[in-house]
């Protein structure tokens, strides 16, 4: 298997790096965009919308990877999927899914202020192979301020909740798996749910 692992320039992707390592042996290149025979690609985690999607434009070989090829997007890598995101007042994405990244939350009456940092269960809405042999509601880790509010979305997959606000957790957009939380983070299940990505 030949994968893509992204790194915008200001991502950690060591340990999305060391997770795909100890669960397959597969061939990983690292911002090797003129290769087109990847099978998938993972857009990990961290970093700041405007520059992840400045660097995207800049390389339209990545651009149109994204588009055509079974994709993991982690965190921002995730946003970078919609229509836009208010992160940072407004960006244009790369619109494959039509909706919009806003905050999670703004209302400081709850008690709780952005960024949704640590442990949060997952609630399962709908099966899919992404969650073999994970159960319906589990913990994974989370680091965030901006996300895609459920309004019961047909890729709605998995749902969360923070400053009883619900969130899709995960989002699934026809070869597309967008998780909110770091699995490469989270322990056994989220190294499962990545093993699962691999053998999708």
């Amino acid at each position: 298997m030949n994968l893509l692992l992204v790194n915008y320039g200001t991502s950690n992707i060591r340990s999305i790096y060391n997770s795909l390592k100890k669960i397959k042996k597969i061939n990983i290149k690292i911002n090797d965009f003129k290769f087109n025979k990847y099978d998938k690609i993972i857009l990990p985690g961290q970093g700041h919308i405007k520059h992840c999607m400045k660097f995207i434009n800049e390389n339209l070989e990545l651009k149109n990877l994204i588009k055509n090829k079974c994709v993991l997007g982690i965190c921002i890598g995730y946003h970078l999927l919609f229509d836009n995101s208010y992160e940072n007042k407004l960006t244009k994405c790369l619109s494959i899914i039509n909706d919009k990244i806003t905050k999670i939350c703004n209302n400081c009456c709850y008690n709780n202020f952005v960024p949704n940092i640590g442990w949060k269960p997952v609630k399962i809405l709908k099966q899919h192979d992404i969650f073999k042999g994970i159960p319906n509601e589990f913990n994974q880790y989370f680091m965030h301020s901006y996300s895609s509010i459920f309004k019961n979305q047909k890729f709605s997959y998995s749902i969360s909740n923070f400053n009883k606000i619900k969130f899709n957790s995960t989002v699934i957009f026809k070869n597309k798996i967008l998780l909110q939380f770091h699995p490469e983070k989270s322990g056994y299940y989220g190294l499962k749910i990545i093993q699962n990505f691999l053998n999708l």
